[in-house]
């Protein structure tokens, strides 16, 4: 069993039932260690003209694959409606699997730790929530770690 981490995105919509929906369809699916932050509103990240997100972080122990949990993530997007967008625009609900325990993986649609959690505030705050002190295997700093470096203080 391993700590996995996912962050959970919402800006389209009824945003706060689609998180209720995907965390208890998460929750269904792995219910061991279950751990889940505040939900925080924030701003755009990447396209920054389009409404402001929900955002939250969940935690749970799971054997699954990155791969499968990848695809229960998908899963979980289909079954709430997400709809085809450009990359960063709109989103009826995002799921994105943040971490695997220590395991770093790069695969053609996979890579683990996710590229992208140092520089996203809105995925760091929430984490730091439920896991402060989790390591992220690449760079050994802690969550809180990195969002004190991304809020410089």
């Amino acid at each position: 069993m391993r700590q996995i981490f996912i962050s959970l995105g919402s800006n389209v919509g009824a945003r706060e039932e689609w998180l209720a929906e995907a965390r208890r369809l998460l929750r269904t699916a792995e219910e061991k260690g279950w751990m889940e932050s505040k939900i925080y509103e924030t701003e755009p990240w990447g396209k920054t003209e389009q409404p402001k997100f929900l955002n939250q972080a969940v935690g749970f122990l799971s054997a699954k694959t990155p791969q499968k949990l990848l695809w229960l993530c998908k899963d979980i997007e289909q079954k709430i409606g997400r709809q085809k967008r450009e990359k960063w625009k709109e989103r009826e609900i995002d799921l994105d699997l943040l971490y695997c325990g220590s395991e770093i993986l790069e695969s053609e649609n996979l890579i683990i730790p996710h590229p992208l959690i140092a520089q996203r505030e809105f995925v760091l705050r929430p984490l730091s929530d439920i896991a402060p002190d989790f390591a992220d295997p690449k760079t050994g700093m802690s969550v809180e770690r990195m969002l004190r470096n991304l809020l410089h203080f």
